[in-house]
Order: C-alpha cells, then structure tokens, then sequence
C-alpha cells in the first residue's frame, strides 16, 4: 500500500495527498498507525521522506500532522 501511495504522488501530478486525490490517505495512515509500531516505523517514514507532495499547500495540515 505504501509503494502505491509514494508512486501515485510522484506521478500525479497532484499528488496523493491533495484533497482530490482517489486516495483515502487518512484511512491509509490510521490503518499503519494501527499495527504494531515496530512493523510500521520504516513504512511512516517512507511516507514522511520519500514522497514529493506531502509539504505541499494543497495538503490538509490533519494529513501532514498525522505524519510527524
């Protein structure tokens, strides 16, 4: 799920995290945060690192907040 989220953002133009993006990114980060956090650690924070839209204005500040 978090390779398809991190390739979506780099190649829509909008990216993932953008409010009109198919993607349900609140769901996806709840569903992560949900598991235990040693499985998760490396996939947050290829969420937080690798993906290009995730600083953008367009990002609502719950999405970004949810990351840190």
């Amino acid at each position: 799920m978090v390779g398809v989220i991190i390739l979506y953002d780099h190649v829509h133009p909008n990216g993932a995290f953008n409010k009109s993006s198919k993607i349900d990114m609140k769901g996806c980060i709840k569903v992560l945060k949900d598991q235990p956090a040693d499985n998760v650690e490396g996939l947050l924070n290829a969420l937080k690192f690798t993906t290009k839209h995730l600083n953008d204005e367009s990002t609502p500040k719950n999405i970004r907040t949810m990351l840190q």
